[in-house]
C-alpha cells in the first residue's frame, strides 16, 4: 500500500478546466458515424496495445450512466461506485466489455478527470492516494468510443497519536461541558487558506489537559484525531492530512474543526470553528527583513540582520547576511534592491545595491556599490529594471522620519536605471517627495505617499509609460491629516490600493540617538481607486463587522498592531493575498504567558527587539467593489522562525520558467502557458511551459487579453491571467 507521500500530489494543484473531458455524439447502431472529439485536457491517460472497437448499445453495472458515442458495452469495478480510504493508497480495477460480454483488454487508453484524487494505470487500475476524497470520473477509450464511469472516493481517517485509552476515547468523542475560556486562539474562525502550505499548529486557551479530540469534517472527508495534550493546549496536524483535506475541499465547502479536551475526568468543548480552502496553491517567494534571527548569525551573535526569504510551503532561508535593510523586490521576482552597512550615527545605510535572482533562487550582483539613499524603500518596475527612488525632504526628523533612510539635507526621488544606478529623464515625475512608492504589477501605475504634500498624509497615484518613461494622470487617493499612511500596494486588477494607516510609518518611534521612545498603532486599509472610498479590512484587522476586536487577547494586548502591507502579484484560487507585519499574539505560542521566552513582549528594545513581530497573510475577495469588508481573518505564515523579528515582507513571484520549463499553472511561464507534455509511470500528468497554443482558450493561470479569452466564461483576466472569482461568502 502506498501513501499520500508515495503519489504525485502536485496535480492536485491544476484547475478542474484543464482535467480531462469526455464529450461524445450520439449516432445510431450499425451505420456511418460522424464523431465529434471532445476537448483537451489534463487528465492522467494510459493505454495499452491495439484493439477492437466496441459497438452496441450502452449498459453499464451498477446502473451508473456513462458518457457514450455510437460505441459501449459495459465498464465495471470491482468495489462498485463508492471506495473508503483511510490514509493509505485503494486499488481499484475496472473491467470493460463489448456488448457481447467479451472482455477488451487490447487498444484501452483509460483516463481519469481529476489526478488530485487518483492515477490509473494502463492495465485499468485506478489508484486513490488514500487522503484525497471527491467523485472521480474514470474513462475507457477504444478508437472513437469512450464509456466513462464515476466512483465516489470518501476519506475516512482516525489516528490515536496519543496512546488514548478506549474509555478516554468514548469519552472524548461523546463531548462534554461549556467553557467560555475555552476557545480557539489560533487560527481564527472563518479564514481563507490556500493550498500549499504547511498545517497550521491548532492553539487553545484554558488549562492543561490530559487528551485532546479533534475533527475535521466536509463533504467526502472524515479525520478524527486523538492525542495526548502538552501544558499548553495544542493539536500538530499530520501534514498529508491538511494537504488531503486542502485538496479535498471545494470552493463554497465549509470546512468544520472541532477541538474537545480531557482534563481530570472532565471533557469540555469541543470549541468549534469553520475555514474555507481557495482553489489553487500560493505562489512565488516571500522575502522580509529580520534584525534579529538566530538563521543570520556569523560566528557570533552581535549582528542577526539579514533578509530571508520563503517560497510557498518551505522554510525561510538566508539571501544575504548582516544588516541589510529597506529592501524591495521587484513582481516579476528578477530583481532585488537593499541598502547595507547601516550607519547609526547617520540613521541611514552607508551602500545600496542591486541583485539578480535566478528561478533557482541563487542571487547575484547586478549593481555592486550605489549611494546609500539610492534603493532603500524604492519602488522597482515589475521586471526590476529601473527604480523610483524614495525621496525625504530636508530637516524631516522627526515628524516624517522613515527608519533608517535619514539625512538631514534631504533627497529628492527620481527614475533610475537598476543596474548602472544612473538616472532615467522621466517627465511628469513632479513630485519631489515620492515615499514608500509601489508600482502596479502590470507596471502601469505606481502608488506612493506624497511628501510634497500635507505633512506625509496624502495618498496619491501616477499612471507609467514604461515604453518612455513618462509619468502622468496625478491622482489623489486619500488625504488625512490625523493619521500617518504608508506602505502602499496595488491589488494585482489595479482596481484599489492597500495601505498602513495608522500614526506613523513604522511600529516603533525613533527620536534620535539610540532609544526608542514610543510603540506605533496602525491598520491594513484599502481604497477603491475608481470611487475613492476607504474600506477598513475589519476581518484582515481581527475585528468585526462593527469593528470591536476578536483577536483573543483584547484590545490592549493586540489591538491596532498590523503594519507593511505588501500583495502578491496574482490572484490564486479566486483570492488577492495580502502579506503585512504585525505585533499581534500567535496562539499561546508568542503571546502573553507564551511557550518561549521573552517572546510575549510585542515592542521590545534596541538590545532586544521583540520577536513578536512576525509575517501574516490574509485573503481578499476578487470581487471586492461591492463589499464594505471584503477580507478574511488572518493566518500566520509557516516556515518563519519562531526566534526571528520579522517584517516588511515582499510577495514575488519566482522567476518565470522559459518554454519547457516544468511548470504547475500557466502563471509559472514566461510565455504564460502550462500544458501536459507526457505522463509519469503512475499516470500522473507531466507539465511543461509551452509556446501559445493556436486556436485554443486559455485556462486558469495562462495568459489573457480580456476575460473572452479563458475557457471557463465565468473568470476574470487579472493582469493578464484568468483568474477563478470568489465564491459567495
Amino acid at each position: 500500500m502506498r501513501s499520500l507521500l508515495d503519489v504525485s500530489i502536485r496535480s492536485g494543484l491544476l484547475p478542474a478546466s484543464m482535467l480531462l473531458m469526455s464529450v461524445a455524439c450520439q449516432a445510431s447502431k450499425g451505420g456511418s458515424t460522424n464523431h465529434s472529439s471532445g476537448a483537451t485536457g489534463h487528465g492522467a491517460s494510459s493505454s495499452v496495445g491495439g484493439g477492437p472497437s466496441l459497438g452496441g448499445s450502452l449498459s453499464l453495472n451498477g446502473g451508473t450512466t456513462g458518457t457514450v458515442d455510437t460505441y459501449s458495452g459495459s465498464l465495471t469495478a470491482d468495489v462498485g461506485d463508492q471506495i473508503t480510504v483511510t490514509g493509505e493508497t485503494k486499488d481499484v480495477h475496472l473491467t470493460l466489455k463489448a456488448d457481447d460480454g467479451t472482455q477488451v483488454t487490447d487498444g484501452i487508453t483509460w483516463s481519469v478527470d481529476d489526478t488530485k484524487i487518483g492515477s490509473i494505470s494502463g492495465d485499468g487500475t485506478f489508484h486513490a492516494n488514500g487522503y484525497v476524497g471527491g467523485v472521480v470520473t474514470i474513462s475507457a477509450t477504444v478508437g472513437d468510443g469512450t464509456i466513462s464511469k464515476q466512483i465516489t472516493v470518501d476519506v475516512d481517517i482516525t489516528v490515536n497519536d496519543g496512546k488514548i485509552s478506549d474509555a478516554d476515547q468514548e469519552l472524548l468523542a461523546a463531548g462534554g461541558e461549556g467553557d467560555a475560556t475555552y476557545k480557539f486562539l489560533y487560527p481564527y474562525d472563518g479564514t481563507v487558506f490556500p493550498r500549499g502550505l504547511a498545517a497550521p499548529v491548532l492553539q487553545l486557551a484554558g488549562t492543561a489537559a490530559t487528551a485532546t479530540y479533534t475533527t475535521i469534517t466536509l463533504p467526502h472527508f472524515s479525520y478524527k484525531q486523538f492525542s495526548s495534550a502538552l501544558t499548553r493546549v495544542q493539536v500538530k496536524l499530520p501534514e498529508p492530512v491538511w494537504k488531503g483535506m486542502t485538496l479535498t475541499a471545494g470552493a463554497a465547502d465549509d470546512v468544520v474543526l472541532t477541538v474537545s479536551k480531557l482534563s481530570g475526568g472532565t471533557v469540555t468543548g469541543p470549541a468549534t470553528q469553520t475555514y474555507r480552502v481557495a482553489q489553487a496553491s500560493m505562489k512565488g517567494i516571500i522575502y522580509y527583513n529580520t534584525y534579529s534571527s538566530p538563521l543570520t548569525m556569523g560566528t557570533t551573535d552581535t549582528d542577526k540582520g539579514g533578509i530571508l526569504r520563503i517560497k510557498a510551503g518551505g522554510n525561510a532561508e538566508v539571501v544575504k547576511r548582516g544588516c541589510t535593510v529597506c529592501h524591495a523586490v521587484s513582481a516579476g521576482g528578477s530583481v532585488l534592491a537593499t541598502g547595507s552597512g547601516y550607519v547609526l550615527a547617520d540613521y541611514a545605510p552607508a551602500n545600496s545595491a542591486t541583485f539578480d535572482v535566478t528561478p533557482d533562487g541563487t542571487v547575484t550582483p547586478r549593481l555592486a556599490t550605489a549611494p546609500g539613499l539610492t534603493f532603500p524603500f524604492a519602488g522597482l518596475t515589475p521586471d526590476g529594471s529601473k527604480a523610483l527612488t524614495n525621496g525625504l525632504p530636508k530637516g524631516a526628523w522627526p515628524t516624517k522620519i522613515m527608519r533608517g533612510v535619514y539625512s538631514a539635507a534631504g533627497y529628492e526621488s527620481s527614475l533610475v536605471d537598476t543596474k548602472t544606478g544612473m538616472p532615467i529623464t522621466a517627465p511628469g515625475l513632479t513630485t519631489k517627495y515620492v515615499q514608500t512608492p509601489a508600482f502596479s504589477p502590470d507596471g502601469t501605475k505606481v502608488t506612493f505617499l506624497n511628501g510634497d504634500m500635507l505633512d506625509n498624509r496624502v495618498l496619491s497615484t501616477l499612471d507609467f509609460d514604461n515604453a518612455t518613461n513618462t509619468f502622468s494622470a496625478p491622482n489623489i487617493l486619500v488625504q488625512n491629516p490625523n493619521e500617518a499612511m504608508a506602505w502602499p500596494t496595488f491589488l494585482p486588477d489595479n482596481s484599489a490600493v492597500v495601505y498602513h494607516a495608522g500614526d506613523s510609518f513604522d511600529s516603533y518611534e525613533f527620536t534620535g540617538g539610540t532609544t526608542q521612545s514610543k510603540p506605533q498603532y496602525a491598520e491594513i486599509r484599502m481604497v477603491e481607486v475608481a470611487t475613492k472610498t476607504v474600506k477598513k479590512l475589519n476581518a484582515l484587522n481581527g475585528r468585526d463587522d462593527k469593528g470591536t476586536l476578536t483577536l483573543p487577547y483584547g484590545e490592549i494586548v493586540e489591538g491596532r498592531m498590523s503594519y507593511e502591507p505588501n500583495v502578491l502579484p496574482v490572484a490564486v484560487g479566486g483570492y488577492y493575498w495580502v502579506l503585512f507585519t504585525s505585533r499581534r499574539a500567535y496562539g499561546n505560542t508568542i503571546a502573553p504567558g507564551g511557550m518561549l521566552e521573552h517572546m510575549q513582549d510585542p515592542w521590545g528594545s534596541d538590545a532586544e527587539p521583540s520577536l513578536r513581530k512576525k509575517l501574516w497573510i490574509a485573503a481578499i475577495d476578487v470581487d471586492h467593489v461591492d463589499q464594505l469588508d471584503p477580507s478574511h481573518p488572518a493566518f500566520y505564515l509557516p516556515g518563519q522562525e519562531l526566534e526571528g523579528g520579522n517584517m516588511r515582507a515582499f510577495a514575488a513571484m519566482a522567476p518565470c520558467q522559459p518554454d519547457g520549463g516544468a511548470c504547475e499553472s500557466g502563471s509559472d511561464c514566461c510565455g504564460g502557458f502550462c500544458r501536459q507534455t507526457s505522463s509519469g509511470a503512475d499516470g500522473a500528468p507531466m507539465l511543461e511551459c509551452v509556446p501559445p497554443p493556436e486556436n485554443t482558450c486559455s485556462q486558469t493561470d495562462e495568459a489573457c487579453t480580456t476575460a473572452e479569452d479563458c475557457c471557463d466564461p465565468r473568470e476574470l483576466c487579472i493582469n493578464a491571467r484568468c483568474t477563478l472569482r470568489s465564491p459567495p461568502k
